[in-house]
């Protein structure tokens, strides 16, 4: 019999390092003075490239996913995670992974765009301030063909006297941005340039930082103006004299951006949604106030908007938000869509906090933090799935959670915080055949380590941990059993289970005891038998 211990170390899966995610939870900027004062305007001309070779591994980088992005042709996805960015370029049967590499190295990333052969980018951090962990923009990546090389551009910021801008005729008071602390990059859509078809226009979203373009790939940034919090509409033939300044307006903190072609956009912000019709010029804000002062639902639930979708329904466009109550007592979350380009708004799905939106064809799928549901568009009966649970392996997804969503074909592919989901999409109803796709670590049978947990360490309130092993043998039964630090039996979570194939297999705990109660905090130890042959060893440390 073989036996291999591990009693010193905690491992630590690297599936969960660096896991900076940033979920739109507030619209507020904190009343702080940060430091790194940008002292001049960020310009930088032709930035070197760097050639990317990503790392190709049968798993994705992270179980949390924000973004799913299909390119143009289809035969390549993206992803944003919790560990960086990815794609698949083979139909999901491998993924390859840039995190850790240069120029991404550790960042989290905040905003991801694709089209054609152009994909942008966006880095971030997060930064202590006087006890306060405070978002952070570190960059914005730019590949301009399809993501093999890629320059690096800091933050966009302005210098410390860059105290106007123009807009139109008018010279308008605005105030510079000159630290990367609450100026990240949620959003990046990317637009043909007017006037020069051929190349390609940046637009980013950078709360704080405001709405910002660039037309040359990322080496210089430009801010672009959105009405102020009392006007509803600008033009640049009209006269202003209101400040760009996001501490002031609502309407100066943008969060996402969607191009529903290459001259009409879509800016969701602190204070509702900004539709320009001339690529980026004239704007027209629409929000409670002005569409649904009483919350009737005949208008925009909410004015803080962190995501919006353009549909194609019978070749007409279809405008969803996600639209989340802000400061009106009256406001309230939900889906709020638009059929007649923007001239009147309606919401559903109320009271539920939206996190995105996508569709296929009819279907409309709203993802939220209390689950995924689906409808036909107009009768709006919206159903969730029952427990969605692996057909194969018979693992269940443990969270609500639901980010970001696409479909090739009539296969779905759905990110949470717990794994992306795969299902066929068969109409109204959901069926019942599902595969949960997770972030595995290899395990190198030639390495000393045979098995470990994750996330490790746990808190069984809010997640499980998984235990990682691999059986080497077409088929086996595997027992693994848990001991306290004084190796006192506390759980037989399996028992002479068949498990099959060689590829890394994982098997839950909730935390419990074979009584059914959570456990105390602190270590334990588990031993996986393999055939009642070879043995391994792990050990798992909980903190509730």
């Amino acid at each position: 019999m073989r036996k291999y211990f591990l009693f010193i170390f905690i491992l630590f899966s690297s599936t969960l390092h660096s896991q900076d995610i940033f979920d739109l939870e507030t619209f507020r900027l904190l009343d702080r003075n940060f430091q790194n004062i940008n002292m001049g305007t960020t310009v930088l001309r032709d930035a070197p490239q760097v050639e990317v070779v990503p790392k190709t591994v049968k798993y994705p980088s992270s179980n949390f996913l924000t973004r799913i992005l299909k390119s143009f042709t289809g035969d390549t996805v993206w992803f944003s995670t919790g560990t960086g960015v990815m794609r698949t370029i083979d139909g999901f049967r491998n993924y390859q992974h840039y995190f850790g590499l240069e120029p991404f190295g550790e960042d989290g990333i905040s905003g991801i765009g694709v089209t054609f052969n152009v994909v942008a980018v966006a880095t971030s951090t997060t930064t202590e301030v006087s006890g306060d962990f405070v978002p952070t923009g570190t960059g914005i990546k730019v590949s301009t063909d399809g993501g093999t090389n890629w320059s690096s551009f800091p933050q966009p910021m302005d210098g410390m006297y860059d105290t106007t801008v123009q807009y139109g005729s008018n010279i308008l008071s605005a105030l510079p941005v000159v630290v990367p602390q609450q100026n990240l990059s949620f959003d990046i859509a990317i637009t043909r340039t007017k006037n020069d078809l051929n190349n390609f226009t940046i637009w980013i979203t950078s709360f704080a930082g405001g709405l910002r373009k660039s037309t040359d790939y990322g080496n210089s940034w430009h801010r672009v103006v959105l009405p102020p919090d009392n006007i509803d509409s600008i033009i640049p033939g009209g006269t202003y004299d209101f400040i760009l300044d996001p501490r002031i307006n609502l309407n100066h903190r943008a969060f996402t951006i969607e191009a529903q072609n290459d001259s009409v956009l879509y800016v969701g912000t602190a204070n509702g949604i900004n539709k320009s019709t001339d690529w980026g010029e004239s704007w027209r804000k629409y929000n409670f106030g002005n569409t649904d002062p009483t919350g009737s639902g005949n208008g925009i639930s909410g004015n803080f908007v962190t995501n919006i979708y353009v549909q194609s329904l019978f070749g007409q466009p279809v405008i969803w938000a996600a639209s989340r109550k802000a400061e009106g007592q009256l406001e309230y979350d939900a889906f709020s869509f638009t059929t007649d380009n923007g001239i009147t708004w309606k919401s559903t799905l109320g009271n539920i906090k939206p996190n995105n939106v996508f569709a296929r064809d009819t279907i409309i799928y709203a993802l939220t933090d209390q689950g995924v549901w689906k409808s036909t568009f107009g009768q709006f009966l919206w159903v969730k799935p029952g427990s969605i649970i692996d057909n194969k392996t018979n693992d269940v997804l443990r969270t609500e959670r639901f980010f970001s969503g696409n479909y090739i074909q009539d296969t779905l592919y759905i990110g949470t915080i717990d794994g992306m989901c795969r299902t066929r999409e068969l109409g109204t109803s959901w069926t019942d055949s599902w595969k949960i796709i997770r972030a595995i670590d290899p395990i190198e049978l030639s390495s000393d380590i045979k098995t470990y947990a994750a996330p490790n360490p746990f808190a069984p309130d809010d997640e499980v941990t998984r235990i990682f092993y691999k059986t080497n043998k077409p088929s086996a039964k595997v027992t693994i059993k848990l001991f306290d630090f004084g190796m006192n039996q506390v759980r037989t979570i399996i028992q002479n289970a068949t498990r099959f194939g060689t590829d890394e297999l994982f098997t839950q705990w909730d935390g419990k005891n074979d009584n059914g109660l959570q456990v105390a905090n602190g270590v334990y130890f588990y031993r996986i038998k393999i055939d009642g042959d070879d043995e391994y060893w792990g050990k798992i440390l909980v903190i509730q």
